[in-house]
């Protein structure tokens, strides 16, 4: 049953501040009305909210979210088990989907029929055209072949007012310039994961065989458990199935005994070919203070296996993070402080394809060009509603190459070093993860997903996959106040020693074991992680890493934000930028 301080901690993760007792206890109801836990709800109203435009929560709100989205869905779906989300693959607002894998698929749930009342028209295009020949960038991403409806600019996102605004600050902002030295060109380069060269072209996929597939599993579980012999203190891991009344110690991987969401009493450790055989046995919990797992995380248990058919874990270690780099950093008084923006898309809002946000966001970086500009997929999301509804004129390749050539254009002659991350949710990407690089012409830097990138000896691992939302909705965790989620589930991705530990992966992600072993797998923990996601914005430190969720330059039908950051030169030439990293997290 969800409690009143879970449901609060269910919608802060998604910056919602339940304050009146009045609207936990609305919430509450509805929950238990409609058979829901707390962070169902905090979705459901997320997508609600998106398309309704509500900024905040009112009893007025709930009242209309009961009766246009819940009641519905009752109606609709005879076997509810969760609150299920407007799909951004669907226009018509009356169709049940059973699949929340991406939170963002909320924000589209536009109605076919919602037009704006402003509309341009290709004439008018064409005119602004003749009488500017040095057109603006937010011209060149509405040229006269689109249609009206993907033409009409988005009043919600127009009428904003809180363009340019801070929500969140790292480090000490109040000493920071933001602008670039023209004088120094930082060097950047593309590193390797654990292969020996990084992911720069395509590779065949879907032809992965389960044998392999399975070795690969099976390595991982001797790799981590290597490394966790150190922290148990142990030479041999038992085997899983030894029954005895001694402590014993094992290692494996944390499977899900029945199809949902993993919990606390359907918890499974499969074990090693080599000790275990592959055997995998229950493991009971309950002596544990705390936990925090999901499936496909390694971890090593010190416990009591009685019968040989449970083992009651006494002491649990869920990984250990590698050191930092050991690669020398270059960034110096004298040539001053690396000045970098992170933009993650989608770039446009849902009711049209003008790009506004990232038209304002070119605009603002041609006006103080900062020496790096990572930008990341999707750039055409697949699950834009005017893409899914097939309502474009040209084809998807056509619009593609038209809104990278704006880019490219944009940013050719300002100095900065652009740096495009591939995302497997574009409609003209690779749909396997990882995903390889884009293939675009001109000085734009285009890398895979995941990626590592050294600047002046300063790591920095970027993904565009949504790992944190994936892990949230699979892990369990003990006490569920016990600690920072959002920390919590990024430093699973730090002790797993990968950028996508989960396994397996939700539906609808194809996901490659072999290439996620080889290039998805972490060398050293960064300096600085980027895991843009659909939950809340954040800027924390972790075991010296400095971690960023820039969030997405657009949610739905509004803008949403980025993130800055001046990289200062250390205090040692080898370890953490823990306290030479300034960022902000800023509204578009």
């Amino acid at each position: 049953m969800t409690t009143a301080e879970q449901l609060k901690e269910d919608f802060e993760t998604y910056g919602i501040t339940l304050s009146d007792n009045k609207l936990v206890e609305k919430c509450l109801e509805l929950c238990s009305q409609y058979d829901v836990d707390g962070e169902g709800i905090a979705i459901c109203w997320m997508a609600f909210a998106s398309t309704n435009g509500y900024s905040s929560v009112s009893m007025e709100y709930l009242e209309h979210f009961e009766r246009d989205q819940l009641a519905k869905e009752k109606k609709t779906v005879k076997k509810v088990e969760s609150i299920q989300m407007y799909d951004i693959n669907t226009i018509s607002s009356s169709v049940s989907v059973r699949d929340d894998d991406d939170l963002l698929a909320a924000y589209g749930g536009t109605p076919t029929t919602k037009t704006s009342k402003r509309q341009i028209t290709p004439e008018s295009n064409v005119a602004k055209r003749h009488m500017n020949s040095a057109r603006s960038i937010s011209a060149q991403f509405s040229p006269a072949t689109l249609s009206p409806m993907v033409a009409t600019p988005s009043q919600k996102y127009s009428s904003r007012t809180n363009a340019g605004g801070v929500v969140a600050s790292y480090g000490n902002v109040s000493e920071a310039s933001w602008t670039a030295s023209n004088n120094f060109k930082p060097q950047v380069e593309l590193m390797a994961m654990t292969g020996e060269t990084p992911l720069t072209e395509s590779y065949k996929y879907m032809f992965e065989k389960l044998r392999d597939a399975a070795e690969v599993l099976n390595d991982t579980i001797t790799l981590l458990g290597d490394e966790i012999k150190e922290i148990l203190k142990v030479e041999e891991y038992s085997s899983l199935k030894s029954a005895s009344n001694e402590v014993i110690t094992v290692c494996g991987r944390i499977c899900c005994d029945s199809v949902g969401r993993l919990n606390a009493a359907s918890v499974l450790l499969e074990g090693s070919r080599e000790n275990s055989g592959g055997d995998a046995v229950p493991v009971d919990l309950s002596q544990l203070a705390e936990f925090s797992l999901f499936p496909g995380q390694i971890v090593g248990i010190r416990g009591v296996n009685t019968t040989g058919n449970k083992l009651v874990a006494q002491e649990l270690i869920p990984g250990k993070i590698l050191p930092l780099p050991d690669s020398p950093i270059t960034i110096t008084n004298t040539t001053g402080p690396i000045q970098v923006i992170v933009a993650c898309g989608p770039f446009t809002t849902t009711d049209n394809l003008l790009y506004e946000p990232l038209s304002d966001l070119l605009t603002a970086v041609q006006k103080n060009p900062p020496h790096l500009l990572i930008l990341m997929g999707p750039l055409l999301d697949i699950s834009h509603p005017l893409v899914a509804g097939n309502a474009l004129n040209e084809t998807h390749d056509a619009v593609f190459n038209r809104y990278t050539g704006v880019i490219t254009a944009a940013l050719e002659n300002i100095g900065t070093k652009v740096v495009l991350v591939s995302s497997s949710r574009d409609v003209c990407s690779h749909i396997v993860y990882p995903t390889p690089p884009y293939v675009i012409g001109g000085h734009i830097t285009c890398v895979s997903d995941p990626a590592l990138l050294e600047v002046e000896g300063v790591v920095i691992a970027v993904t565009s996959t949504d790992i944190l939302f994936h892990l949230g909705k699979e892990e369990t965790s003990f006490p569920p106040q016990g600690s920072d989620r959002l920390g919590r589930l990024t430093s699973h991705l730090l002790r797993q020693q990968s950028m996508y530990p989960l396994y397996p992966p939700p539906e609808g992600m194809c996901l490659d074991q072999d290439e996620t072993e080889t290039h998805a797998r972490l060398p050293c923990t960064p300096h600085i992680l980027i895991l843009p996601s659909d939950l809340r914005y954040f800027i924390k430190d972790l075991a010296g890493c400095v971690v960023v969720n820039p969030e997405r330059l657009a949610k739905g039908l509004v803008g949403g934000t980025y993130a800055r950051m001046e990289l200062h030169p250390p205090s040692q030439e080898k370890g953490s930028m823990v306290g030479s990293v300034r960022a902000q997290i800023v509204k578009v």
